[in-house]
């Protein structure tokens, strides 16, 4: 695969910052010959510590929150530098891919068990959707989520028997064939859209 591509990744980061998770996975996709953007949702200059998950989920709560507008503001700016624009999301930043699914500035989103979701379940997507969900979540039931997006054109919902942040190989939570799976799904979805 060459290693310019007109094709480009918009990685959205957890409550946590741009950490070293947020990191290897840009480093993947660039890998596979993609422009990759990680925009910070808020200004760090270190992640927040999976430790500092409380701390992490109020300051997101305060301070960021689910407006999609900033990120849809570097997607129109990308539009026109790239034949393809995907955006993945983990968690916090699924839920804002999920938002600008419906935006039609992108090609695809991939969402990462956005579990908050469900409170924009109604927002229809205008590009493929791929749902990466973790059946084991401690605030919500994830399988009547599933059964929601299912019903909608263009979603695709691929449940795994994991936890939140199954694909996150520094989360308590992470489970390594599990994420295997999950970035084969994803690498597979990306690649039927961009050809």
């Amino acid at each position: 695969m060459s290693s310019q591509r007109s094709d480009a990744v918009v990685i959205l980061h957890e409550i946590y910052g741009i950490n070293a998770h947020i990191q290897r996975t840009s480093d993947m996709w660039r890998a596979r010959g993609f422009a990759v953007y990680t925009p910070a949702l808020f200004p760090h200059d270190s992640p927040f510590s999976y430790a500092q998950q409380d701390e992490a989920y109020r300051y997101f709560s305060n301070h960021v929150g689910f407006d999609p507008q900033p990120v849809l503001t570097l997607l129109a700016t990308l539009r026109a530098q790239h034949r393809k624009l995907i955006v993945i999301g983990y968690s916090t930043g699924a839920t804002l891919a999920w938002r600008i699914a419906g935006s039609g500035l992108c090609d695809g989103v991939i969402c990462h068990y956005g579990s908050r979701i469900r409170q924009y379940s109604d927002e229809l997507p205008h590009c493929p959707a791929l749902m990466i969900m973790a059946r084991h979540e401690p605030s919500f039931d994830p399988t009547a989520l599933q059964q929601k997006l299912e019903t909608l054109p263009l979603v695709q919902c691929h449940m795994f028997d994991a936890q939140h942040g199954f694909c996150d190989a520094d989360s308590p939570g992470h489970l390594a064939w599990q994420a295997r799976h999950a970035v084969a799904d994803a690498i597979a979805f990306v690649d039927a859209i961009c050809g």
